[in-house]
């Protein structure tokens, strides 16, 4: 008996419309409206070019479904390691040892100086008429044993306060670098996060050319969005971190593990986290070819994979981009603080 009310239940379900699978797949989803879009397109990608008409309640416009998955943990995560990162590491050090070197000089010089004062108190109320000082070999008299030393006195302060303007600057030029750094550090793994959205343009316009023909050809950057965000809402997240430990190491305390073990250490590292970009974008393919109603290469990890192919040089053609706009945003900065700070 209930194997005949299983049949009819799934014979019901197949006759349905993909607009009333699709509705059904919604009604179905808990939690947020995120959530739910993520769990539909990841059961059910080859239903998304029926999502436009089938009037669902909640459902995310492609930008804002990018923005909300991929970009806003970015931020949150830049932000929290920029906060942890820019006064900290080696550059935190340089400027602690220069702080603590310049007030030794100081107290040194104001030593010189105090003691300078007290020699010249001492011979305008002494009634000798001779004095001698360390600064001459000879006996000098009272007029000129205070010249010298007014003198000295006046080339101490000179000195004392052309090595705090030195020091000033040298300090100066060191906290320009350390906040230009922290800003490129934290920053590069945003402008990760926002090449794999905005590389939905290039994408759609490369891939036009080779399916003009199909009927989803115009919709590619929307299916990408969708896509890029449903596959990478945890990769993307273990990306930005291993970004994150790996270009702010040096304020985050992992220089001197990560110097420990050596180059080879890098070589793999940057190998598996290009695996895992890969993989990710393997994934996203799938789902288009899914889709799109296309036939999926026999292998995925070949270059006849075509959407994989274009997903990744999109990408990486995007990043560069922006990612090189972006040092010299941060370079300007330290030019700015480091002459105007």
């Amino acid at each position: 008996m209930e194997s005949v009310y299983h049949e009819q239940e799934v014979l019901s379900e197949a006759q349905l419309t993909p607009q009333d699978q699709l509705r059904l797949q919604w009604q179905q989803q808990p939690g947020f409206p995120f959530l739910r879009q993520k769990s539909v397109l990841d059961q059910n990608a080859e239903l998304l070019p029926y999502a436009a008409t089938a009037s669902l309640p909640g459902w995310i416009t492609p930008g804002l479904f990018a923005l909300q998955g991929l970009v806003l943990i970015a931020v949150i995560l830049s932000f929290l390691n920029w906060q942890m990162t820019r006064h900290a590491g080696k550059l935190e050090d340089e400027i602690t040892t220069l702080q603590a070197n310049v007030q030794t000089e100081v107290d040194r010089q104001q030593g010189v100086i105090a003691a300078t004062q007290a020699e010249i108190k001492r011979i305008q109320t002494s009634p000798k008429p001779v004095f001698k000082l360390h600064l001459s070999e000879t006996p000098l008299t009272r007029e000129q044993a205070l010249a010298m030393l007014n003198s000295s006195l006046a080339e101490s302060r000179t000195n004392e306060e052309q090595y705090k303007q030195k020091m000033a600057v040298r300090e100066r030029t060191l906290r320009a670098r350390q906040s230009a750094l922290a800003l490129a550090n934290s920053g590069s793994p945003l402008i990760f996060s926002l090449a794999l959205l905005m590389a939905a343009g290039l994408f759609s316009k490369s891939s036009q050319k080779q399916f003009s023909r199909h009927r989803h050809a115009r919709r590619l950057a929307d299916y990408y969005l969708y896509f890029v965000t449903s596959e990478g809402l945890w990769p993307n997240l273990v990306l930005l971190v291993f970004l994150h430990l790996a270009l702010s190491r040096n304020a985050n305390g992992f220089s001197s593990l990560m110097l420990s073990v050596g180059p080879l250490f890098w070589v793999v590292f940057w190998i598996g986290f290009y695996f895992l970009l890969l993989r990710f974008f393997m994934m996203v393919a799938r789902d288009l070819y899914r889709a799109m109603q296309l036939r999926a290469p026999a292998n995925e990890w070949t270059p006849g994979n075509r959407l994989l192919l274009r997903i990744h040089n999109s990408f990486l053609i995007v990043f560069v981009g922006l990612e090189a706009s972006f040092l010299v945003l941060c370079y300007g900065f330290y030019l700015v603080q480091k002459n105007l700070g």
